[in-house]
């Protein structure tokens, strides 16, 4: 770390704890109930490569408490440890859209040992239950979408090299064929410990999971520590899953916050169709996937009012054998509560 980074987390710090310290002096408004609009772009330029999960985009609504669906509340109270009066519960609707390829994807012909090209556009619907006091939070999701030429990343690559001057990718005839992808994602995460010194917030979660469908089956384990300012305003930035971080419901209380977290997920994982391949048809696939990868994950969230800022930076194990290296990639998101 050079000295113009440490310069500019102190920097950071101190406008936060000013800040932060006004807020509480006057007494800020209560967290209110609103709805957020958050927008995700992750992108492997951030790592320095092009290869492997090239570049993911999400948009997703949740709508303030008031407005769950009744039955909504009622299924959560069916989950165990939710108490119901004590939890809010928010719905969600989301789209979003991945793109896979090899390393070299100038090759008309792709190498048989990596992974094939593939597109993976998908319509969600979440479901998160809050406890009051900010310290649990269940969320289930559903994805449907297609895998395949439908998807239109071929079209998405190739246009947006031609904007940026970029490498030409010669080798989508050879991607995964078209199919339904249907994922069911149940998460849940506690808080294990929250701490003040002065103005600054300390706080620790844990994370676990379950993912089943035909595009990934898995199981996940992760934790999180976060050092900064109105920390109960969210969980953690949204990311595209399968990723560690918040579910998307943010809400701030305080005018300015902000937070540095760093956060480690291990993955066991049964199938993953972008290395496995299609399910019920032969086609391009690798013979020597891991079965276990893990991400560690670092980054800031900005809080400004209604809106937050945030930068993930994601080192993501080799997830088959013949992979050169790991997978690095970026994660900016932006979410406006209102």
């Amino acid at each position: 770390m050079t000295i113009r980074h440490i310069a500019a987390t102190a920097s950071f710090v101190v406008l936060l704890s000013t800040a932060s310290a006004h807020a509480q002096n006057e007494e800020g408004p209560p967290q209110k109930d609103r709805g957020v609009t958050s927008i995700v772009v992750e992108n492997d330029l951030f790592g320095g490569a092009d290869r492997n999960y090239s570049n993911g985009l999400r948009l997703e609504r949740f709508a303030p408490a008031k407005r769950a669906h009744p039955w909504l509340r009622r299924a959560a109270s069916w989950i165990p440890g939710v108490d119901i009066e004590q939890t809010e519960v928010r719905q969600g609707w989301g789209i979003a859209h991945a793109i896979f390829t090899p390393e070299d994807i100038e090759a008309p012909i792709p190498d048989p040992n990596d992974r094939p090209y593939a597109g993976w556009l998908h319509f969600s619907g979440t479901a998160v239950a809050t406890s009051r006091d900010k310290w649990d939070q269940h969320a289930i999701q559903i994805n449907v979408g297609v895998v395949g030429e439908s998807a239109g990343a071929e079209f998405v690559q190739t246009e947006f090299h031609k904007l940026i001057d970029g490498k030409e990718p010669r080798g989508w005839d050879a991607e995964l064929s078209d199919e339904l992808g249907v994922e069911l994602i149940a998460e849940r995460l506690r808080r294990l410990r929250k701490t003040r010194v002065g103005p600054l917030e300390f706080d620790s979660a844990v994370f676990g999971g379950v993912t089943l469908g035909n595009v990934h089956t898995h199981a996940s384990l992760g934790a999180m520590v976060r050092a900064g300012f109105d920390l109960d305003a969210d969980f953690g930035p949204p990311r595209i899953r399968p990723a560690l971080g918040g579910s998307g419901a943010y809400n701030p209380s305080d005018p300015l916050g902000g937070y540095l977290f760093v956060g480690l997920e291990g993955r066991a994982v049964a199938r993953n169709i972008f290395l496995d391949g299609n399910t019920f048809v032969d086609g391009p696939r690798v013979d020597d996937r891991r079965d276990f990868v893990g991400d560690l994950q670092a980054g800031i969230a900005l809080n400004a009012g209604p809106t937050q800022v945030a930068f993930t930076y994601v080192h993501r194990t080799e997830q088959f054998v013949a992979q050169r290296g790991p997978d690095r990639f970026g994660a900016v998101s932006v979410s406006l509560a209102y």
